[in-house]
Order: structure tokens, then sequence, then C-alpha cells
């Protein structure tokens, strides 16, 4: 555990100190010229999986510019509690005004300004494992509850934990954290059946080689319910699974044809498929012929094409 304070700096430069030490992925703008003298305190945490941070200060405008978010090429997410006080955050033209209670997520790859008044956060930052993620303010339930309950107790009983314990409470506040951010991008993906559709399409013609591919461990990596994909589906042609198995088959097909030595048993676990009576039966049911028949004719074709 690491505690940083600008107590003691009050004649010298408190504010050039935080920028220094502290708001490394953030620029100082400006202070306000009403504003109190500037103080600022940070106790943080570590974990296997990421930090947990309790940051107090009083008003400053920071900065996070599109160059800075080239140049350093942060790839961090930052889920916050506002605890006391209240703050301005902007994300491009998305402006929020945060108040106790809020939580809010910050994707360091995208840029931020903020002013923050007398305040006091507690927060998790920890590596983003998808795509970009959404910012702003999450709706509070289910995972976000947890987490402000647990934040809340990991900031008063920080100091009378172990070292071990200390980490293992960080690491369950990233795991909420995640929860919570899962939990928001479903319910963006249920309000956008055709972005989960083309999520889901992209994921399938990444990952259809992959045997343990299924509509359960789809959706886990989606970030939403097996329910919200099988209705995504429901207008077309075949449904999810049968998604699956199509891209699995059509990749068999264009291996039988590019590789003509390859052993059928090979494509077809190369394909997905664990078992081979399996994908023989559901490629002659997909082709209308048998795997090896599927390949002697695309010979034949090839040989009168001469």
């Amino acid at each position: 555990m690491m505690e940083i304070s600008t107590s003691g700096l009050e004649r010298e430069d408190p504010l050039g100190f935080w920028s220094q030490t502290v708001l490394k992925r953030m620029a100082v703008d400006r202070r306000d010229e009403a504003a109190t003298p500037f103080h600022a305190r940070l106790r943080r945490a570590a974990g296997e999986a990421g930090e947990f941070w309790d940051h107090f200060s009083t008003q400053v405008r920071v900065e996070r510019s599109q160059h800075r978010c080239r140049a350093d090429n942060g790839d961090e997410i930052y889920v916050g509690l506002v605890l006391d006080g209240r703050s301005e955050v902007s994300f491009d033209d998305d402006r929020l005004l945060l108040r106790a209670g809020d939580v809010y997520v910050s994707d360091f790859s995208r840029p931020i300004r903020a002013n923050w008044l007398e305040h006091r956060e507690l927060g998790v930052v920890f590596q983003r494992s998808t795509g970009r993620q959404n910012v702003g303010r999450l709706a509070q339930g289910g995972a976000v509850k947890l987490l402000i309950s647990h934040l809340r107790t990991l900031a008063t009983e920080m100091n009378a934990l172990s070292a071990d314990e200390r980490s293992a409470a960080v690491d369950i506040a990233v795991r909420f954290a995640r929860l919570a951010l899962a939990g928001d991008a479903a319910r963006t993906m249920e309000c956008d059946r055709p972005s989960l559709l083309a999520a889901t399409r992209q994921l399938i013609a990444q990952r259809h080689a992959d045997p343990e591919l299924t509509v359960e461990s789809l959706a886990t990596a989606l970030g939403c319910s097996r329910a919200s994909l099988y209705r995504a589906f429901e207008h077309e042609p075949a449904g999810v699974a049968a998604a699956i198995w199509a891209a699995r088959l059509q990749h068999a097909g264009d291996l039988l044809l590019a590789e003509p030595a390859t052993a059928i048993g090979s494509v077809a676990f190369r394909s997905g498929f664990l078992d081979q009576a399996n994908f023989n039966r559901m490629f002659r049911r997909e082709f209308g012929m048998a795997p090896g028949e599927f390949r002697e004719a695309a010979r034949h074709r090839q040989a009168s094409a001469r």
C-alpha cells in the first residue's frame, strides 16, 4: 500500500508535485482563481488484477488530450465512485455532473476533460480486456451496488488488512467492476440488436475453430445473456448455434479444397469438431456428400477445367 499527500508542501508547489507524481495520465489545465489552496491525498493498493485508488483533492481542472492518448497508448479502464463532493467530467461532447454516490467509467484510450471540485473518489484501475469501453455514468443495479459496497468497505478497512488480504480485496473490487461493465454492455446490446448480431458474427468468424465455442461462451465473451443472443437471431435464417456449426463446416470445406493431402480427421479437428463421425454426418447434411466425396468431386472439376 502507498500513500501520497501534499501535506507540508503549502509553501512550495503542491500542484506541481501532484502533477509529476500522481497525474501521470492527465495534464493540469488550470485552477479557478477563487479556489482554495490546492491539497490532495492518494492511497493506492495493488492486486494481481489491478489497483484500488482512494483519492481526495481540492479544485483543479485537468485534461487528457487526443495527442496524449496516442503518445502513451493508455490501455487502462478506471471505474470510480464519487464518495463526497462533486465534479464535472467530459468525454468528447458528453458532459457529466457527478455527485456523491455516482459511479462512472473512464477509458484512458479516449480524451477526457475534468473540473474536479473538492471531492473524494474511490475506484479501481485495470487493463482493458476488449475494445473501446463505453464511458460515462453507470446505472446503479446488480454488480454496481456490490462494487459500491465493496469499495466503501475496502477504504474503511484497508489499513487493518494484511498485504495478502488487501491484494485479494482489490482483485474482488476489479471483478465487481468488470461485472458492472459487462452488465452495462449487455443493456446497451439489448437496445441495439443489429450491433449484437454483428458482434456475434464477428466473434464466430474469429473463433469457430475452437471446439469449446458455444452459445454460452459467446454470451460470456460478449457480456450478454444467452436469451439475448437467441433473440438477436430470431429473425435470421439460422439460429446462433446453427451459425457456429455452419462456420465450422464452411471452414472444413475450404480446408478440404486447399489441402488435398490433409487427412479428413485432421480437417475435422482443425475446424472445431472433436468427433469425426459427427463431422461426417453434419458435412453430408450440409453439402450433400461425404467429405472424401466432396474433395474428389473438386479434383474432377479441376481436371475437367484443364
